[in-house]
C-alpha cells in the first residue's frame, strides 16, 4: 500500500496520519516553491544583463509573482514546522516592502518657484531646473562660461500643469497621461503613433493655470523688452542631457514673442510625447515623474556662426582631440541632421587644427520677424571657413574647463555673435568611449578581397552587417525591418524611433555632431554620415558596415564582425537600472550560509534568498526527522527499505508512491522505476569508479585528516542514507564521513517542471583542501550547465526545464561526481590538481592519483 492510499483510507487509524500527509505536502511545496523562485531569481539576473524587459508593468508583476512564491513557501514552512518561525512571515514583509519603495523610488519634483533666473539658479535649485537648464546653471554660474541669459520654467510649474483636473472630469492631466502610456506596446507602430496624437491633443487642450501664465510672461519680458530680441524656448525634461540626452526628441522654438512664450512652454510640454520621445523614454527605462519638463527661455542670438563641439574623438581612437561642427548662421539644420557642415579635428591641449573639412555652404539660417528663414549665405562666406584658428583655441579652452570640472566628455552646441563671441548654449554629459576591441585600419587582414561598396565618415562607431533597407524621407518607420542596414538621405531626429531594431545605418548627408547620431551611439548602432555610394547600394544586398574606419562591404566579413558588440538598452546609471540592482540587492545575495552559525534565525533574512535557504534548511531537517520516525516504526504507513549493494553506502528508501516495482528489504536496484533515482543510481554505481579499498592518499592531506578527526571526530562514519522517491520524484541525502551531499530531482515529461539540485558540503582534511575539491566540482558542474553558488566549502547547483533524457544524462553524471569525489579532499596538494582531476572525469577518466598504474594508465 503506498502511501496515498493509505491517505485516502476512509477511517485514519493512525494519529500521526495527519500531520504525516501535512509534513510531506508541505515538503513537496517547499521544494516546488523554492524552484520557482531560484528561476525567478535566475530570469531578473538575465534581465540584468540583457536590460531586457524593464518596463514597470513587467517589472512590478515579476516581482508580485516572486513574492507570492516565497509567500506561499512560508506559509508552507509554517505548516509543517507547527508554526515555529513566525518571525519569517515578519521578514518577507517587510522585504517585500523594501522592494517595492526602491522600485517606485522615482525622482521627485523639488519644491521651488515657477520660474528662475538661470543666474540666480544656485546649487539648491539645480535639481528644479530639468537637465539641460541644470547643465547650463552650472556652466554659466560655476564655471564663469559665457551662457545667454535666460529664466526656466521649472519642474514645479510642470507639476502644477499636471494635478489639475482634465475638463470634463476623467482625473488629472497626469493620471490620464499615465493611463495612456501603461502597457503600450512598443512594437506596434501604429498605435504608439495614435496614443502619441491623442496625448499630445490632450495637453494642447488643457487650459493654463493663470499663475503659470503671468509667471512664464514676466519672465519673457525681463528677457525681452518690448522692440527688443526674441527669445528661443527649449526643453529642459528631468533626465535630459544627464542619464539620456534625448537627443532632438523634444521641440524647440525660436524667435518667440513674450506673449507666445506661454503657448510655446506647452507645445514644448507637448512634445514629450511625441511618437520618438515615447519610444525613447520608455526604452531607457523612465517613470513619466523622472522624465518630467522643465523649460528654458533663452535670450536669442543674432548668429553669426553656430556648431557642436564633441570634447572627445567621438570614435575614441584618438581622446585627446576634440570634434568641431560648424555652420553660418543658426545651427538647427546641423544639429538635425539636414545639412553637414565643416568640420575640424583638435588638439584639445592647444586648439591646434589637425584635420579640416570644409563644406560649401549655399544658404545659412537667420531669424526674421519671428520667423526662421533661410537665406542666400554671402558670396564671400561661401567657400570661406566658418571658425579661424583663435575661435578653435577659444573653444578647446571651454572644452577643457567642461571636462576638468566634470571629469567627462560633452556635447557642446555653440553659437557665435557678431561681435565674434562665443556662447554655450547647451552641454551634455557623453558617455566616455567604449573599451571594446577595434578593427584594423589596414583592411587586408580583416577584409582580405573583399569589395567596398561605399565610404563615410564615423558618426557612431562599431561593426554590423545585415540586408540594405532605402527609406526615402516621408515614408513609414513602421515599414522598416530588424536587423537591416537602413540607408537614408540624411539624418533627422524623426528616425530616432527605428534605431533600436536596426543593425546599422547609413546617411548621405548629416552631422557626425548632430542630434541622431548623439541616441545612435547611446544604442550602440554603427552609423556613417556623408556616406558616398550608400544611395547606390541594391535593396536585400547583405553589407558589413565597419564604423570605426568609415567602409561598406559587401556580404559578411566574419573576422570584422568578431568585433561586433551589443547594443546596450540603457546607459550604465539609468534609473531603471538603478532602480533594479537596488531591488536585486533585497532579492538574490545570500547571507545565511552557515546553517550551524547562531545568526541563522529567520529575523536574520535580508533577502528573498535568505528566506528560501533558511526555509529548504528547515524543511530537510523535519524530513530527516520524519525519516528517523520511520526507521524507528513509528509511521506504519511508511516502510524503510534497504538498498541492495555491495557498495559500502548503508542507503535506505521510501517510496512514497510509485517509485520502487517491489517493498521487501533489501530492494535490487533493478526495481527501481522511479525516474531520477534510476538514473542518479545508474552514476553512483557506474561499474568503473572505485569504491572498495582505501583512497590513494596525498601524506600531508592524510596527516590533515587525521587532525581534523582529533578535533571533529564523526558522530558515525557510515551515517544512514536515506533517498525519498516517487515515480517523477527523489530526495537523496547521503552523510558520508566528513561530508554531506543531496540531491533533490523532479524528471517528467514537461521540461518546465523538471529540476536537479545539487548540494555538496564537508570534507575531513583542512579548508584549503576543502575548497580545491568544491573548485573541481564547480569545473564539472559548470561544464555540464548548472548554475552554482559558492560559499566555501559549500556548493549549491541548480539545472532546470530541460526534456526527460537531458536531466536523465545529468543525474547520471551528478552520481558519478558523487562517488568520484569522495574523501578526494585529501588529494588536494595543490591549486592545479582541482583542474586536472576536472578534466580527467570529463574526458571519462574516473581513476584518482595513485590508481592509474593498476589500469594501464600509467604516466598519462
Amino acid at each position: 500500500m503506498g502511501l496515498f492510499d493509505f491517505f485516502r483510507r476512509k477511517k485514519r487509524t493512525d494519529a500521526a496520519a495527519p500531520k504525516l500527509r501535512e509534513i510531506w505536502c508541505g515538503f513537496q511545496q517547499i521544494l516546488a516553491e523554492n524552484n520557482l523562485v531560484m528561476g525567478l531569481i535566475g530570469s531578473l539576473e538575465e534581465m540584468l544583463v540583457s536590460q531586457r524587459e524593464l518596463d514597470p508593468p513587467h517589472l512590478n508583476s515579476r516581482m508580485k509573482l516572486l513574492d507570492q512564491h516565497v509567500a506561499s513557501l512560508v506559509a508552507a514552512l509554517q505548516k509543517i514546522s507547527g508554526a515555529k518561525y513566525p518571525e519569517l512571515e515578519s521578514a518577507r514583509v517587510r522585504i517585500k516592502g523594501a522592494i517595492a519603495r526602491r522600485l517606485e523610488d522615482g525622482a521627485l519634483i523639488p519644491a521651488s518657484p515657477l520660474t528662475v533666473r538661470l543666474e540666480e539658479a544656485g546649487p539648491e535649485l539645480l535639481a528644479a531646473l530639468g537637465g539641460k537648464a541644470g547643465n547650463l546653471a552650472r556652466v554659466k554660474n560655476q564655471l564663469g562660461l559665457p551662457v545667454p541669459d535666460g529664466a526656466v520654467a521649472t519642474l514645479a510649474a510642470y507639476k502644477l500643469f499636471m494635478e489639475q483636473e482634465v475638463p470634463g472630469g476623467g482625473g488629472t492631466l497626469l493620471s490620464r497621461l499615465v493611463s495612456g502610456l501603461h502597457n503600450l506596446d512598443l512594437a506596434n507602430e501604429a498605435l504608439v503613433g495614435q496614443v502619441s496624437q491623442e496625448l499630445r491633443n490632450l495637453i494642447l487642450a488643457q487650459p493654463m493655470p493663470p499663475e503659470l501664465t503671468a509667471a512664464l510672461i514676466a519672465a519673457a519680458q525681463r528677457l525681452a523688452p518690448e522692440g527688443g530680441p526674441r527669445l528661443a524656448v527649449r526643453s529642459s525634461g528631468g533626465r535630459e542631457d544627464m542619464t539620456a540626452s534625448f537627443a532632438g526628441q523634444y521641440e524647440s522654438f525660436l524667435g518667440v514673442s513674450p506673449s507666445e512664450v506661454p503657448d510655446r512652454w506647452r507645445r514644448v510640454v507637448a512634445s514629450q510625447f511625441g511618437e520618438g520621445a515615447i519610444i525613447y523614454f520608455k526604452l531607457q527605462g523612465l517613470l513619466l515623474e523622472e522624465a518630467a519638463m522643465g523649460v528654458l527661455i533663452q535670450r536669442l542670438v543674432n548668429a553669426k556662426s553656430a556648431g557642436v563641439m564633441l570634447t572627445t574623438d567621438p570614435v575614441g581612437a584618438s581622446p585627446e582631440n576634440l570634434m568641431i561642427s560648424a555652420t553660418w548662421g543658426l545651427a538647427a539644420d546641423l544639429v538635425a541632421g539636414r545639412r553637414g557642415g565643416d568640420e575640424y579635428l583638435v588638439a584639445k591641449a592647444d586648439g591646434r587644427l589637425i584635420q579640416a573639412r570644409y563644406g560649401r555652404q549655399e544658404d545659412l539660417l537667420q531669424v526674421r520677424d519671428g520667423r526662421l528663414e533661410k537665406q542666400p549665405t554671402p558670396p564671400e562666406l561661401k567657400e570661406a571657413p566658418v571658425l579661424e584658428a583663435g575661435d578653435l583655441k577659444l573653444l578647446s579652452s571651454y572644452a577643457r574647463i567642461l571636462e576638468a570640472h566634470c571629469g567627462c566628455p560633452h556635447c557642446v552646441e555653440w553659437v557665435m555673435d557678431g561681435q565674434g563671441n562665443i556662447q554655450v548654449v547647451q552641454s551634455r554629459h557623453l558617455p566616455p568611449a567604449d573599451n571594446f576591441p577595434r578593427p584594423p585600419e589596414d583592411m587586408a587582414g580583416a577584409g582580405a578581397g573583399a569589395l567596398v561598396l561605399a565610404s563615410g565618415h564615423v558618426g557612431s562607431p562599431g561593426v554590423a552587417a545585415g540586408p540594405v533597407w532605402h527609406l526615402d524621407l516621408g515614408e513609414s518607420l513602421a515599414e522598416v525591418p530588424a536587423g537591416v542596414v537602413l540607408v537614408v538621405p540624411r539624418t533627422t531626429p524623426e528616425l530616432a524611433p527605428v534605431l533600436p531594431r536596426i543593425a546599422a545605418l547609413l546617411a548621405g548627408i548629416g552631422s557626425a555632431n548632430g542630434h541622431l547620431i548623439l541616441v545612435a551611439r547611446e544604442y550602440g548602432v554603427p552609423a556613417l554620415v556623408e556616406a558616398g555610394g550608400a544611395a547606390g547600394l541594391p535593396a536585400g544586398e547583405v553589407v558589413t558596415v565597419d564604423a570605426y574606419n568609415g567602409k561598406v562591404y559587401q556580404g559578411r566579413i566574419e573576422d570584422l564582425l568578431r568585433y561586433q558588440r551589443p547594443h546596450p538598452r540603457y546607459a550604465p546609471d539609468s534609473p531603471v537600472l538603478g532602480r533594479l540592482r537596488a531591488a536585486a540587492d533585497l532579492i538574490i545575495p545570500v547571507n545565511l550560509v552557515d546553517r550551524r552559525s547562531k545568526e541563522f534565525r529567520p529575523e536574520n533574512c535580508r533577502t528573498y534568498h535568505d528566506i528560501t535557504r533558511f526555509g529548504q534548511e528547515k524543511a530537510m531537517q523535519i524530513m530527516f526527522g520524519l525519516m528517523d520516525d520511520v526507521a524507528q516504526g513509528r509511521v506504519p504507513a511508511l516502510k524503510l527499505l534497504k538498498l541492495k549493494t555491495a557498495l559500502p553506502l548503508n542507503l535506505h528508501l521510501v517510496d512514497l508512491g510509485d517509485g520502487l516495482a517491489s517493498h521487501n528489504t533489501p530492494v535490487p536496484p533493478e526495481d527501481i522505476i522511479s525516474r531520477p533515482m534510476r538514473a542518479l543510481w545508474r552514476g553512483i554505481s557506474y561499474p568503473n569508479i572505485t569504491w572498495a579499498g582505501p583512497v590513494p592518499v596525498d601524506v600531508g592531506g592524510f596527516l590533515h585528516v587525521l587532525g581534523q578527526s582529533a578535533i571533529n571526530p564523526p558522530q558515525n562514519f557510515w551515517d544512514k542514507t536515506y533517498a525519498i522517491v516517487a515515480a517523477n520524484y527523489v530526495n537523496y541525502a547521503c552523510r558520508l564521513g566528513y561530508h554531506f551531499q543531496s540531491v533533490d530531482s523532479y524528471v517528467g515529461d514537461v521540461p518546465a517542471t523538471n529540476y536537479i539540485n545539487f548540494t555538496f558540503k564537508g570534507g575531513a582534511a583542512d579548508d584549503t583542501r576543502r575548497v580545491r575539491r568544491i573548485r573541481l566540482i564547480a569545473t564539472v558542474l559548470e561544464r555540464l550547465g548548472f548554475d552554482m553558488e559558492i560559499f566555501g566549502d559549500v556548493i549549491r547547483a541548480r539545472f532546470r526545464r530541460r526534456p526527460e533524457s537531458e536531466m536523465e544524462e545529468r543525474l547520471d553524471i551528478v552520481g558519478r561526481l558523487m562517488a568520484y569525489v569522495r574523501q578526494m579532499d585529501m588529494l588536494m596538494k595543490d591549486d592545479n590538481i582541482s583542474q586536472v582531476l576536472a578534466e580527467r572525469f570529463l574526458a571519462g577518466h574516473y581513476e584518482r592519483p595513485g590508481e592509474e598504474a593498476e589500469t594501464g594508465e600509467g604516466g598519462s
